[in-house]
């Protein structure tokens, strides 16, 4: 299962990667980073699973378990699912920018092509 999830990261970061060198679109650029990103999500959050683990947080410790036990046994990493929450944050505060970024281009270029964007330098 573990396994699985790696193999789909590394396919949506290949995606990623493959939209963000081969397409000129700036809004396709913006997607291929969003793919880029997501696949780093899914790479944190399969990193943080173990097998028969519980969650971290402990409201309500399972019968025949105190909360000391459940500390000191297996439980889900909870550094590695923060992270990627404040990842995720990030991650759409900048998507937020380079999509303003891109209609502030579009508005003034009339184009969303790069390579015409890049040729207009003055």
């Amino acid at each position: 299962m573990i396994l699985a999830n790696y193999l789909v990261a590394v396919v949506v970061f290949a995606l990623g990667l493959y939209v963000l060198l081969t397409r000129r679109n700036l809004i396709k650029i913006v997607m291929g980073l969003s793919l880029i990103e997501s696949s780093t999500y899914l790479l944190l959050l399969s990193m943080a699973y173990r097998h028969g683990s519980t969650a971290p947080v402990m409201l309500n410790p399972q019968s025949g378990q105190t909360e000391q036990s459940l500390a000191h046994g297996n439980i889900a990493d909870p550094v590695l699912q923060n992270i990627c929450l404040t990842a995720i944050v990030i991650g759409v505060a900048v998507t937020a920018v380079l999509l303003v970024t891109v209609v502030r281009i579009a508005q003034h270029h009339r184009t969303l092509d790069a390579d015409q964007v890049r040729s207009l330098r003055g």
